[in-house]
């Protein structure tokens, strides 16, 4: 979703000052439009780079445990609280944090008039765009504790599973940084004693000993064109998977096929359409939003489709299946939707997509622990192989 600044009039020729988010400018002059609102200036509004990369720091800086964090104290102050004041209170106990600047906006722009959501905007960086819609859906129905707190929990189950999959990493990629540093060693220490002895006696080396030997000089000679190189390509790969949506479309498509990583779509999927649905937004509409939502474009794509055929009368039961949803929430589903309970089966299916999530997170740090050994060990054998031949090969050159 692009962003658009707007100035216009209404009706009653009062004028119309803001921002809103739209996927082109048509979009954005139809839904001003649907306001009653008259367009005089139209523009899409871009943060400078120096912007962009300020508050990416401040998005490190504050972890991935803040924004959750913000949500969950907010819910508990709307509860006993105005917006304006339950938003001063966070940024006074804020004082020397790196979320205080946030916060002190925040407090100034709700202050001045303008919307919660729009001052998120400010920081889309940060809060994602996915729970800035939420807050605007909120705010427009007068629902914004209920909905805060439902970020948080959906914000506290994403940064748990993200920090589980890490910590699941950090054993194989000890072991393979071993098996690497062993590996330095033996091609630049042990094996070209073995190359001095076997030139002397007028031998040839094994060829596996041979490919690590020149493999180690060719790196220890060109390492810094090989890193130079290595950055460029980088780069370019991720200039080209932000700029040609084919190659995103088709990494997106891959990430799909890893169990964790579907069942943590559909989760968020499940979850948000639940919660839309329950404020009152119709089942399209809320799709739609779902579809904008969600960072990856094949899931975009899927229900983007699911939208249109809702709208042509087409049951949401019978799309999931179309586009092979697991039966158990398609079942689910239909039976939310023959007995007007769908809201509640979408949250059933969110409950198991969890305890799907939950369930491959436990069994995961046995995987990666396995893969890493396996990985280690091939590189040990390949490195023991490579010294143990010279040495049976000595025994003939004596």
């Amino acid at each position: 979703m692009k962003k658009f600044k707007y100035r216009g009039y209404d009706a009653q020729a009062i004028e119309q000052i803001g921002t809103l988010e739209a996927e082109n400018y048509s979009e954005a002059y139809a839904a001003l439009n649907y306001q009653g609102v008259t367009v005089v200036k139209l523009e899409q509004t871009q943060a400078s780079p120096a912007q962009v990369a300020e508050n990416f720091y401040l998005k490190l800086k504050l972890g991935g445990q803040w924004k959750a964090i913000f949500f969950r104290e907010l819910s508990v102050m709307l509860g006993v609280m105005t917006l304006h004041d339950s938003l001063k209170t966070l940024a006074g106990a804020a004082k020397n944090h790196p979320s205080e600047k946030i916060l002190s906006e925040l407090v100034a722009a709700v202050g001045e008039g303008q919307t919660f959501y729009e001052a998120l905007g400010r920081y889309e960086i940060i809060f994602g765009g996915d729970a800035i819609q939420s807050v605007q859906i909120g705010e427009t129905s007068g629902n914004l504790q209920d909905v805060t707190a439902r970020l948080a929990n959906q914000l506290e189950r994403n940064y748990s599973t993200e920090k589980k999959v890490r910590g699941a990493m950090y054993y194989p990629a000890f072991v393979l940084l071993a098996a690497f540093a062993a590996a330095v060693i033996l091609i630049n220490v042990t094996l070209p004693v073995f190359e001095n002895f076997f030139a002397q006696q007028g031998g040839k080396l094994p060829f596996v000993t041979l490919i690590l030997l020149r493999g180690g000089k060719f790196f220890a000679e060109y390492w810094l064109i090989i890193l130079f190189a290595t950055l460029i390509i980088c780069a370019g790969g991720v200039v080209i998977v932000h700029k040609v949506e084919a190659v995103r479309f088709l990494l997106d498509k891959l990430r799909l096929s890893f169990k964790l990583l579907r069942e943590v779509e559909l989760r968020n999927f499940f979850g948000r359409l639940s919660f839309l649905l329950e404020s009152g937004v119709t089942l399209d509409e809320a799709i739609k939003l779902c579809a904008a939502a969600s960072k990856n474009l094949c899931v975009q794509k899927t229900l983007t489709e699911i939208k249109f055929s809702v709208e042509r009368g087409a049951s949401l039961s019978s799309l999931l299946a179309k586009e092979k949803f697991p039966p158990l929430y398609v079942g689910l589903i239909v039976t939310g939707e023959a007995g007007g309970e769908l809201v509640n089966m979408l949250r059933q299916c969110e409950s198991m997509a969890d305890f799907e999530v939950e369930e491959i997170l436990r069994t995961l740090p046995a995987k990666a622990e396995l893969f890493g050994t396996l990985l280690a060990g091939l590189i040990v054998a390949t490195l023991v192989f490579a010294v143990m031949l010279p040495i049976l090969d000595t025994t003939t050159l004596l």
